[in-house]
């Protein structure tokens, strides 16, 4: 009976990791590898991670390490290897839309067709992104906010000149666009949807910010649709967040609800129940503090 080969990813590896795996008295299959090398697919509601092209779950054991810079792509990895019951080591949180997509994909958040790309040399997955995202899709700066650096992109030609203008140094993932006439701002304090609007974009623009110029129309508690609350008190509490706002876009189409992203640091228009949910969520931190 053939034994099953003991196949290890060292992620990223390190120059020595031969000799080190030279030390064990049974053959590993070894392969070192970077994170340039990693793919990770959200489509159709599956996770798929790869590292050139071969699924993590081919094997046996990962030493996943990270640095400052990767250490949301560490953590990304790590919440998709303990749901598949990888073994691996464990690296510390860090936090990006990436990891977001992530944690929120686990546990079946519905959010547009995803794909992240390690590999600097995105032509070289151009099939891909066209499978997986189709066009038109949209090009986003995991660590960017109020649509800075993302970019909307309707063919193949497009896609390729406009990353050349992007900034090199940061990472993007490509998403399905989602056509809309609209999508929901839920604002969550302390476990409790505390506002809610409506967010009409400018026709010249796909970003629905309204620090882009989109139209905000915010909506009586009583009047937010009930799946849409569960939906942004779902995001808050999978990502133990006390304070955020969901941003949950409607498809025109067929009015299916998809998560874009989680806000920890939402701007609170005045004069609205964003900043009677503020103070409510503030006073909840002070307050107690006072009595002492």
């Amino acid at each position: 009976m053939n034994k099953k080969k003991f196949k290890l990813l060292v992620l990223p590896s390190v120059n020595t990791i031969q000799e080190v795996v030279n030390q064990f008295p049974f053959p590993i299959e070894l392969t070192k590898g970077d994170f340039k090398d990693i793919t990770i697919a959200f489509q159709d509601k599956k996770v798929t991670v790869l590292h050139k092209g071969v699924d993590l779950r081919e094997f046996s054991f990962i030493w996943l390490c990270s640095s400052w810079r990767t250490r949301d792509i560490a953590y990304a990895i790590q919440l998709y290897l303990n749901q598949e019951n990888i073994p691996s080591t464990r690296v510390e949180k860090g936090t990006s839309k990436l990891t977001d997509h992530m944690a929120l994909s686990l546990i079946g958040v519905s959010s547009p067709n995803t794909l992240f790309i390690g590999r600097k040399n995105i032509k070289t997955h151009l099939a891909q992104i066209k499978n997986v995202c189709g066009y038109p899709l949209v090009i986003k700066d995991i660590k960017g906010s109020r649509g800075i650096s993302s970019a909307k992109v309707d063919s193949e030609k497009d896609l390729i000149s406009e990353l050349s203008a992007l900034p090199k140094h940061k990472k993007y993932i490509f998403q399905q666009y989602i056509p809309n006439n609209y999508d929901w701002g839920i604002m969550v304090a302390n476990g409790v949807v505390v506002s809610g609007e409506k967010s009409y974009p400018r026709t010249s623009d796909f970003r629905n910010n309204a620090a882009n110029g989109a139209q905000e129309v915010f909506i009586d508690l009583i009047n937010i649709p009930s799946h849409i609350k569960e939906m942004a008190l779902k995001n808050s509490n999978a990502l133990d967040l006390a304070w955020s706002r969901s941003d949950i876009i409607i498809d025109k189409k067929d009015q299916t609800p998809y998560v874009m992203e989680v806000n920890r640091f939402p701007g609170v228009t005045s004069a609205t129940s964003e900043v009677t949910g503020a103070y409510e969520f503030l006073s909840s931190q002070i307050t107690p503090l006072k009595k002492k």
